[in-house]
C-alpha cells in the first residue's frame, strides 16, 4: 500500500501531444490517494440542510474581479448530489473560527494551571509553553486534515510519522532542559518506551486498535511518572492531554464515547497525582479542565469533519454512479486502486518517451483509471483548500488547459465565468461534459490547440489556469509560450509545475527550465503572493501576469 505521500500523478494530455508531434495538449491529473471511504454516513444533518437552503435559495456568490467583456451572473444553484465549494468554504471558514476559539480556551486554561500550582522552574516552564502550544496547533489543524479524505489508513499513518517526530524532539528537549544525571536517565527510558511502543505498532498492532493502543501506553508512562517520581504534575498533565488529543484525532467512529472514556482515566490519574503530591483542589480543577477540553475539542472536531467528509464522498458517489453505472462497490474499489493500477501499467509498458504512438495508446487505454483516480484526489483536504484558493485568482474568460474531470471549471461557470474545458478524448472530457449538462452550466468544448487559437482571436483568456499537467509534457517552454499567447493583456496564467519522475509517479517529466526568468524574459509579471513564494513544498505554484498592452 502507498503512503499518502505516493500520489500518483497522471496526464491524458500527453495522449493528444505525442499523437500529434507539433501540437501539445494534457489532462487534468491527480495526485490523488488511494481509498475511498464508506460514505455511508451521507445524511445530512439538520444545521447543514437548513445551511445548504438558506445558500441555495438566496445567496448571491462574492463578485470577482470584473472584466470589461463579462455580465456577472448570480451563483447557480447547487443539487444536493454536487460537490458544492461555496460550502466547502463555509465549512473550513468555521474550522478556523472554532478551531482559534478553541486554541483560546485551551491556553487560557494552561495559563491557569501555572497560577494555580504554585512555583515553577524555568525548564518545566519552557516544556509546558512548547507542549501547549504544539497541542493547540493541532487541535487547530489535525482534525480536518485527516479527517477530510478518502484514505483510511492516512490516520495511522500518521500517527507513527507524528510520534516519531514527538520522540525526536521530546530526546532533544529532554536533555536540554534535564538538569541533573537523574532527569537525563529519566528522558531516555522514556524515549525508549515511546520507541518501542511505536515500532511494535507499525509491524505488530492492527490499525483499527491504535487510538486504544496508544493511549494504553502513553498512559502508563505518564502514570508511572506522575505516581512514582516526583516528575512536574503540570507538565505531565498537558502531556497528558497531549495523549489523549493523539489517540482521539485518529479515531474515526465512536469519538464522543472514546473521549469520555479517555477523560474518565485522565481524571483518575490526574486526582491520584494531587493527592499524591498535595496539590490544593484548585490546581486539580484547572489540570483536569485542560485534559477535559482538549479531549471534548478534539471528538467534536473530529465528528464534524468525518459528517463533512461523509457528505462529500457521497455527492462524488452519486455522480459517478449516475455517469457509470457502476455500483458504489465497484466506485469504491476504483478508487481504492486507480492509482496503484496507473503506476503499474505505465511500468509494465516500458515505453520510451521517443514512442509518441505507443504512448498515446497507453494513455487512451486507461483513460477510466484517470477519472477515478481525479475524482478521489479532489475529495482531499489539502486539494480542497487548493482549489479555493486558486478561484480566488479567476477573472473573465477563464479557460482550464488540461481540465480532467471539470471540478475547478464547473466551480468557475457555477460563478458566472464563461469557461473553455481544454483535454484530450476520454472518459474524463465525457463526464466533464455530462456534469456540465447535469448542472446547466455553459461550458466551451475545445478538441485542439486550433479551438483554442481561434477562441482567444474571438474574446481571448482573462485567466489560464493548468494544474498537475505540464510535468507530463516533453516541451514545457513551448506550452508555457503557447498559453501565454492566449492571454488577454493584462490577463493572468496560474499553474504549477511538480517534480519529476519518482519511483511513485513515472509519468513525470524532469523540467529543468528556470520558470522565472523564462517567462519573465517574454514580459510576464511574477504576481505570486509570499505564501506562494516560500519554498516550503515539492510542488510549485505560479501566477504571472500578461503586459496590459
Amino acid at each position: 500500500m502507498m503512503t499518502s505521500n505516493h500520489r500518483i500523478h497522471a496526464s491524458l494530455g500527453i495522449a493528444e501531444v505525442l499523437r500529434k508531434p507539433d501540437t501539445t495538449s494534457r489532462s487534468g491529473n491527480p495526485e490523488c490517494g488511494a481509498y475511498a471511504e464508506d460514505a455511508s454516513r451521507s445524511a445530512m444533518s439538520n444545521e447543514d440542510q437548513k445551511a445548504s437552503a438558506t445558500l441555495c435559495s438566496g445567496s448571491l456568490y462574492c463578485l470577482f474581479e470584473a472584466s470589461k467583456r463579462i455580465s456577472w451572473a448570480p451563483y447557480k444553484y447547487i443539487p444536493f448530489n454536487v460537490m458544492d465549494y461555496r460550502k466547502q468554504q463555509e465549512f473550513l471558514k468555521n474550522s478556523r473560527v472554532c478551531g482559534i476559539s478553541l486554541v483560546l480556551v485551551l491556553l487560557g486554561i494552561a495559563a491557569l494551571c501555572l497560577r494555580t500550582g504554585g512555583e515553577i522552574t524555568l525548564s518545566v516552564l519552557i516544556a509546558f509553553t512548547i507542549a501547549n502550544v504544539a497541542l493547540a496547533t493541532s487541535i487547530y489543524y489535525t482534525p480536518d486534515y485527516l479527517h477530510l479524505t478518502i484514505v483510511p489508513q492516512k490516520t495511522p499513518r500518521w500517527e507513527i510519522r507524528i510520534r516519531w517526530r514527538v520522540i525526536g524532539a521530546a530526546l532533544i528537549i529532554g536533555l536540554l532542559l534535564a538538569s541533573s544525571t537523574r532527569g537525563r536517565i529519566s528522558v531516555l527510558i522514556a524515549v525508549a518506551w515511546l520507541l518501542a511502543a511505536n515500532q511494535f505498532a507499525h509491524r505488530v498492532v492492527p490499525q483499527r486498535y491504535f487510538p486504544a493502543y496508544y493511549w494504553a501506553t502513553d498512559y502508563a508512562l505518564l502514570a508511572t511518572a506522575l505516581l512514582f517520581t516526583p516528575f512536574n504534575l503540570r507538565l505531565g498533565v498537558v502531556l497528558l492531554a497531549a495523549a489523549a488529543h493523539l489517540s482521539i484525532v485518529i479515531c474515526s467512529k465512536r469519538q464522543l464515547l472514546w473521549a469520555a472514556l479517555v477523560t474518565i482515566c485522565g481524571w483518575l490519574l490526574i486526582f491520584f497525582s494531587a493527592e499524591h503530591r498535595g496539590a490544593g483542589l484548585e490546581a486539580g480543577l484547572s489540570c483536569a479542565g485542560l485534559l477535559v477540553l482538549t479531549a471534548s475539542a478534539t471528538a467534536w472536531l473530529v465528528d464534524r469533519a468525518e459528517r463533512h467528509n461523509a457528505n462529500n464522498i457521497s455527492a462524488a458517489m452519486r455522480e459517478l454512479m449516475d455517469f457509470s453505472g457502476y455500483s458504489a462497490d465497484r466506485i469504491r474499489h476504483l478508487w481504492q486502486v486507480s492509482n496503484q493500477e496507473l503506476a503499474k501499467n505505465w511500468r509494465e509498458a516500458t515505453i520510451a518517451e521517443d514512442d509518441p504512438e505507443r504512448m498515446a495508446e497507453w494513455y487512451r487505454q486507461n483513460s477510466e483509471l484517470y477519472l477515478f483516480a481525479i475524482s478521489g484526489y479532489n475529495l482531499e483536504y489539502k486539494r480542497i483548500r487548493s482549489n479555493l484558493k486558486v478561484i480566488r485568482f479567476a477573472r473573465g474568460f477563464c479557460l482550464d488547459y488540461g481540465a480532467g474531470n471539470g471540478e475547478l471549471l464547473l466551480e468557475l461557470a457555477r460563478r458566472g465565468h464563461p469557461v473553455t474545458y481544454y483535454d484530450v478524448e476520454g472518459e474524463t472530457m465525457r463526464f466533464a461534459q455530462a456534469r456540465a449538462k447535469k448542472q446547466g452550466l455553459a461550458v466551451e468544448i475545445a478538441h485542439s490547440k486550433e479551438d483554442l487559437a481561434a477562441a482567444a482571436r474571438t474574446h481571448g483568456f482573462d485567466t489560464i489556469f493548468s494544474f498537475d499537467v505540464l510535468e507530463h509534457l516533453p516541451d514545457l517552454p513551448g506550452e508555457l509560450n503557447f498559453l501565454s499567447s492566449l492571454l488577454n493583456p493584462g490577463g493572468l496564467l496560474v499553474f504549477d509545475v511538480p517534480a519529476g519522475s519518482t519511483k511513485s509517479h513515472p509519468m513525470h517529466l524532469n523540467h529543468d527550465l528556470d520558470i522565472l526568468a523564462y517567462l519573465g524574459a517574454r514580459g510576464l509579471a511574477d504576481k505570486r503572493n509570499l505564501a506562494l513564494k516560500l519554498p516550503l513544498k515539492r510542488e510549485e505554484k505560479y501566477v504571472f501576469q500578461a503586459p496590459r498592452h
